[in-house]
């Protein structure tokens, strides 16, 4: 499948000096998860039995950090590690400085030489000639910065004593810090709950219609068309599926189920307004033709197709001949056999093409990519598609299936908008220091099952006996490619927190910013 790369897509895994934060709006208090490496919560004292100078055994003893926080807790910053003290930073500076020297006069004796050398150079070159060009003679070898002559580095090396991250675009109240604990499962992650507001808004609790708008803003919709001159590839063989004998255009459906939701695709008017705008035009009581009661505005033809937030739709006169294979109402890729879509119901000349198997492309000579344009990564896209489907099918429990009706995945949403910030401390060299910074960013929150050839046989939800959880066919390769979004979106978080009974736990974005 094609991938967009995008930093809201880049999950990274859960490992050292890892932080993860959620926030939810109809809680008070958010969850802080950070990951302590054992050496963080213990520190080595250090005896020796001789002198200063002398070569006394020395003793080592652990001691735990019982008087000193370990972590610490701004406004903005998040840091693990104790606070270094006046005698360790001058310590430290003081070694570094020592080190540097050594390195200095290891390498002072082959600068004089050098200099010896160029200075016999010039003096034979004086001798033989009156001007002499920089070029003819030897040139000093150059040290390389920061690497000895066997290639090994000669800057000091900063032992970081303490990590830290920054929290953009929101306050943390460290007064409201509350149930500090350890985990069980593993020693070193430190949960808590302390209270976060954002720096703009406070956080409201969404509808699923309210998302669903905020995501698919149909100004964007709108701007990808008028760049016109379409492409349709299939996005994993990268096969055309459009013809380039018209020049074709693009028009916008008001909704995924447009063509769908009435036998006509003209129930706008005559749901909407109740044919009040003219009722001789809406009686098509003597017309038994769906094609020709159909408004041609939302109908594709050679020359134009139509596009909605999930789907492209294209006449079948505008699709390569021989690109496509219909199999029982299924749309295959004759290239490499992988499900693109399907034929539109009750438009049996209309294809509909599922934007994540079908690659949309638009304008001349740059051309920019649908999901690209409208979602900016295909999470935000799969997000919308979720969400869309929780409304239209009146459950938030899903079983994802393949266009042959074989299910895959079930979908349980749990929250519609939570707020999430999540990446690795860096190591500070001083207290001024920033680290990484932490950018809140809103999500959905899914508990997610995937079947396998027994769990879909036997789980009620899968074959179709529990009636409370809705069902959405999808090309096979968006079903897969929900999956790797989740599983990935797992690995995010602390490895105590991936699961809940038998659901794994997953996020998938909705916004680059809150």
């Amino acid at each position: 499948m094609s991938s967009l790369v995008s930093q809201l897509d880049s999950f990274g895994e859960w490992t050292d000096f890892s932080v993860f934060i959620e926030m939810k709006p109809r809680s008070d208090l958010a969850s802080l998860f950070v990951d302590v490496p054992p050496g963080f919560r213990e520190k080595e004292e250090q005896k020796s039995g001789g002198d200063e100078g002398g070569s006394g055994d020395a003793e080592k003893k652990k001691i735990k950090y019982e008087d000193i926080n370990v972590i610490n807790v701004t406004e903005t910053k998040i840091c693990i590690g104790a606070p270094p003290s006046a005698e360790t930073l001058h310590k430290n500076h003081k070694e570094a400085v020592q080190k540097s020297n050594n390195n200095a006069a290891q390498s002072k004796p082959v600068a004089i030489n050098n200099k010896k050398n160029r200075e016999r150079s010039t003096s034979g070159s004086d001798k033989g000639s009156s001007s002499c060009s920089p070029k003819s003679g030897p040139t000093t070898p150059t040290k390389k910065s920061g690497k000895k002559k066997n290639g090994t580095s000669t800057t000091p090396v900063v032992k970081f004593d303490r990590y830290g991250v920054t929290l953009k675009n929101a306050t943390i109240n460290t007064k409201s810090l509350s149930s500090p604990t350890w985990s069980d499962a593993s020693p070193r992650l430190f949960m808590c709950k302390v209270q976060i507001e954002p720096d703009n808004l406070p956080l409201v609790q969404k509808t699923l219609h309210r998302l669903a708008v905020d995501i698919c803003k149909i100004e964007k919709l709108e701007e990808f068309a008028q760049r016109g001159n379409p492409r349709l590839k299939c996005s994993k063989c990268q096969m055309e599926l459009l013809s380039d004998e018209y020049i074709m255009t693009i028009g916008c459906l008001p909704d995924d189920d447009w063509l769908t939701t009435s036998q006509s695709a003209d129930f706008y008017c005559r749901d909407s307004c109740g044919a009040a705008c003219d009722p001789n035009r809406h009686n098509h009581a003597n017309n038994s033709n769906v094609e020709n009661r159909a408004d041609s505005k939302w109908l594709p033809h050679e020359k134009r197709i139509m596009i909605s937030f999930a789907n492209t739709v294209a006449h079948k006169t505008s699709i390569i001949p021989d690109s496509i294979i219909v199999d029982d109402k299924f749309l295959i890729c004759a290239g490499c056999k992988s499900q693109l879509g399907r034929v539109q119901k009750n438009h049996a000349d209309l294809y509909s093409f599922n934007h994540i198997s079908a690659t949309l492309t638009s304008g001349i000579p740059k051309k920019l990519q649908f999901i690209e344009k409208d979602f900016f990564s295909q999470s935000v896209y799969l997000s919308q598609l979720i969400l869309n489907s929780c409304e239209a099918q009146g459950s938030l429990k899903l079983v994802l299936r393949s266009l042959d009706k074989t299910p895959y995945m079930l979908i349980w949403l749990l929250d519609s908008y939570v707020v999430i910030a999540n990446g690795e401390m860096d190591g500070l060299k001083n207290e001024e220091e920033s680290g990484n910074y932490l950018t809140p960013y809103p999500s959905i929150k899914l508990l997610y099952k995937v079947f396998n050839d027994q769990t879909a046989g036997s789980d009620p939800r899968a074959n179709g006996e529990d009636t409370s959880v809705g069902l959405v066919d999808l090309p096979l390769g968006c079903c897969q490619y929900l999956i790797e979004m989740l599983l990935r979106s797992s690995l995010k978080l602390p490895p105590a927190c991936r699961a809940v009974g038998q659901f794994f736990v997953g996020f998938l974005q909705i916004d680059d910013h809150i």
